[in-house]
């Protein structure tokens, strides 16, 4: 059975198989994630997970900040779903993790956050929002507060020929993830994602799902921070992790 949705629809079909195909972006994020953190002052408030789908993120940052207040926003219903069936297995986490069932730029944030994190984001929002998302990051953030925002591959509108970039197995079925890229115009293109079940040899699910970004280098992003006033800092080549920072206000 093959399924081809796109839009919002596009995260039912998306859910089912997200963290499965996801095991090693975290494995290779968690680490970087958590010293990018590192200096956050969860004192100045809470915490932001922009998109955070399933969960992956939010659960990265509040393992990286135990003491930190997190608000994940997340517009989608079913990889919310996923998300609050996380926070039910972790009465530890659900206890600091509010959960928002809207976009980013229909939230109302809280006035001071000690940070905002963008993990495969940023891109979703076309050049004409991306100014408001900054200037709503920036407005969000506490003096000396950070943004840590991902750049999406590849950075750039390029067509990626489709690859096979993850598999994984749950009992006796496996698991298969494939992507592509398609330029769309100047400014962006679309990602095809396949995912694809198996039972040894034989194909039983496949789902197609299509999402449109526009996608931005680190020095664009960089660029985009600036004008709201914030700085970059740090970056990490291999995650494509990027940290901005307020100033902090000296008395």
């Amino acid at each position: 059975m093959s399924e081809q949705v796109t839009g919002v629809d596009a995260y039912a079909a998306a859910a089912e198989f997200y963290d499965l195909m996801a095991t090693p972006y975290v494995a290779q994020v968690e680490p970087v994630l958590a010293t990018l953190l590192s200096e956050v002052d969860t004192v100045a408030g809470p915490v932001v997970d922009i998109g955070a789908g399933t969960g992956l993120s939010t659960t990265m940052i509040a393992d990286a900040l135990p003491d930190a207040e997190v608000v994940a926003v997340e517009p989608a219903p079913a990889m919310r779903a996923v998300l609050l069936s996380r926070l039910a297995a972790r009465k530890d986490l659900r206890e600091r993790i509010t959960v928002l069932p809207m976009g980013f730029l229909d939230t109302e944030l809280p006035r001071r956050c000690a940070a905002v994190i963008a993990l495969g984001v940023i891109g979703h929002f076309d050049p004409a929002a991306r100014p408001r998302v900054w200037s709503t990051i920036a407005a969000a953030l506490a003096p000396g507060g950070d943004a840590v925002v991902e750049i999406q591959r590849p950075g750039a509108v390029l067509a990626v020929p489709e690859r096979r970039y993850t598999r994984a197995r749950a009992g006796a079925l496996h698991y298969e993830g494939w992507s592509r890229a398609d330029p769309v115009d100047a400014e962006s293109l679309v990602w095809r994602m396949t995912y694809r079940t198996y039972h040894e040899d034989r194909l039983l699910q496949e789902a197609v799902t299509e999402h449109r970004v526009w996608p931005a280098n680190a020095e664009r992003l960089a660029a985009e921070a600036e004008s709201v006033g914030l700085r970059a800092v740090s970056a990490d080549a291999d995650t494509g992790l990027l940290r901005f920072t307020t100033e902090r206000r000296t008395r």
